[in-house]
């Protein structure tokens, strides 16, 4: 008689615990990149910074920079903060247009992908002094 009272327990008690492990297993997703999106920057030392919304996998990490050149760049990239949500990099770069393809992976999660356009422009003239 206790059977299917059970089964059906058993049964949302497995949909829930599946629910839990699919958000738990989510794929990164992008929510602050230096430069931004369509930014243009001076050119020189050019520090590179994405942030995501989870911890990722610093050592999965691929950051490939395309330029004016069009010979591909691959950046290494290092964790900047303790919850391991970000990685950095800087790069020389000439003036021109850019476009870095990133990818990433959450410990636990699927990897996602996607690209950061920026255009590169002459360094800013000092200012004299007066």
């Amino acid at each position: 008689m206790f059977f299917f009272p059970t089964l059906r327990m058993l049964g949302l008690s497995a949909t829930l615990s599946g629910a839990v492990v699919a958000q738990a297993c989510a794929a990164p997703a992008l929510v602050h990149s230096d430069p931004a999106p369509g930014a243009r920057v001076a050119a020189g030392n050019v520090a590179v910074k994405l942030t995501f919304d989870t911890v990722i996998d610093p050592f999965r990490a691929r950051l490939l920079l395309l330029g004016p050149s069009g010979v591909p760049q691959l950046l290494p990239a290092s964790p900047i903060d303790d919850e391991q949500q970000s990685i950095a990099t800087s790069v020389a770069l000439t003036p021109g247009h850019y476009v870095l393809h990133w990818r990433m992976r959450a410990r636990t999660g699927d990897p996602v992908q996607g690209t950061l356009p920026f255009d590169v422009g002459a360094p800013a003239a000092p200012v004299a002094a007066r």
